[in-house]
């Protein structure tokens, strides 16, 4: 089946420039534009005269089928007893299921052909009595460029510039008022500052580290002594007699 999209009712990329405003393939001057109206409209995306003809045709099998399903049922209800009878019996029971079919096919187009969505139009009247669509399912987006393109034909801002792709949801544009973003810090200011290194103290001078106190020295045990004397008698006993 065919299906509309919504390129095929107005523009959906443009671009703002200083003086003019360019919608599809529509350039516009901002001077020049005389109205401008957001509105709401019902789209029927898949309501096409192929889709159409194509339902018709379903419609148009469904009932001939059954005709002649019915004709062929009746033939065998009516003479049972007829070799000929069991024949229309299997054509009719094959045509009652060909229309069963077409039957449902026709009735999913038609529902199809029903389904509506709602969508949104910016509609910009140009004092040549011309008329350009751009269209959107989103009211806020047409709404902030209509706010823009106002912006620039009250102050005639020419520093105000941009460009929008409503098919990839993609507004550079700034609304009056609005700040301007912070600009893209690069890695190393992204980062977080490392804490710095403590400094490493300095060595003392040999001058003074001679006029510190002496360190104090450990008491010996009497015990000590007698360890001391022990290991040289064993030490001396060891020795070769020369």
């Amino acid at each position: 089946m065919d299906r509309q999209t919504l390129d095929m009712e107005g523009a959906r990329q443009g671009e703002i420039s200083a003086a003019s405003l360019q919608m599809g393939d529509d350039t516009i001057a901002i001077q020049r534009i005389a109205t401008m109206t957001v509105e709401a409209n019902d789209f029927f995306p898949w309501d096409t005269p192929k889709n159409r003809v194509t339902q018709k045709g379903y419609a148009t099998a469904f009932v001939s089928l059954m005709f002649f399903a019915l004709m062929g049922i009746g033939w065998w209800a009516v003479l049972p007893g007829r070799p000929s009878s069991m024949v229309m019996l299997a054509i009719g029971v094959v045509m009652l299921i060909g229309a069963m079919v077409c039957g449902l096919r026709a009735g999913m187009i038609a529902a199809k052909l029903r389904v509506k969505q709602k969508y949104f139009r910016l509609v910009i009247g140009t004092s040549d009595a011309r008329q350009i669509p751009l269209v959107d399912d989103n009211r806020d987006v047409l709404c902030k460029i209509r706010d823009v393109v106002r912006h620039k034909m009250d102050t005639e801002d020419r520093t105000m510039v941009g460009d929008f792709d409503l098919n990839l949801d993609i507004v550079n544009l700034k609304s009056p008022g609005q700040p301007e973003p912070d600009p893209p810090r690069g890695r190393a200011s992204a980062a977080p500052e490392r804490a710095s290194d403590p400094e490493p103290k300095p060595l003392p001078d040999l001058d003074e580290a001679d006029d510190d106190p002496p360190l104090p020295k450990l008491a010996r045990r009497h015990d000590d002594d007698h360890q001391d004397a022990l290991f040289d008698k064993v030490a001396e006993a060891m020795k070769p007699a020369s």
